[in-house]
């Protein structure tokens, strides 16, 4: 995950699942907070990959399980979720469909995306192959606290 990634997602751990409503669950042994699931994938819609719009926030059982899920390897719990997407979140399901084939462009860099979402990138030697984030743990945080 990017940095830049880890800090816009920051926004959506913790709060309430789109289908439960919980904050975190169970899942694979350990609890786990609820985080953001990218509707448009973020590698190929890349115009959407920090649009909070394209983003629902998941519980681990609704995010990864296998009853109804978008990364679930059964068709039926994928096919489940989107029909539950379509009926409760209209909006951001439609997002999703009209944008379906608009594919990954180059409009913008990592580093200004981060610095947008409050990151901070600095080089100690004033070289650009040295620059770094900043901080960035604080800045999730932030973050997290912010909007939860």
């Amino acid at each position: 995950m990017h940095v830049a990634d880890d800090l816009f997602l920051a926004q959506f751990r913790g709060r309430p699942c789109a289908v439960c409503g919980e904050e975190r669950s169970f899942y694979q042994g350990k609890t786990i907070r609820s985080m953001g699931h990218h509707l448009l994938s973020k590698e190929l819609h890349r115009v959407y990959r920090y649009d909070p719009a394209n983003i629902i926030t998941l519980c681990p059982k609704h995010h990864l399980g296998a009853e109804m899920s978008p990364h679930s390897h059964d068709g039926a719990a994928q096919a489940a979720f989107y029909s539950w997407l379509e009926e409760n979140h209209g909006e951001q399901y439609k997002l999703m469909i009209d944008n379906r084939f608009d594919k990954f462009n180059k409009e913008w860099c990592y580093r200004e995306k981060y610095e947008e979402l409050g990151g901070e990138i600095a080089s100690k030697t004033g070289n650009l192959k040295d620059m770094r984030p900043v901080k960035h743990a604080a800045k999730v945080r932030e973050a997290e606290t912010r909007n939860n």
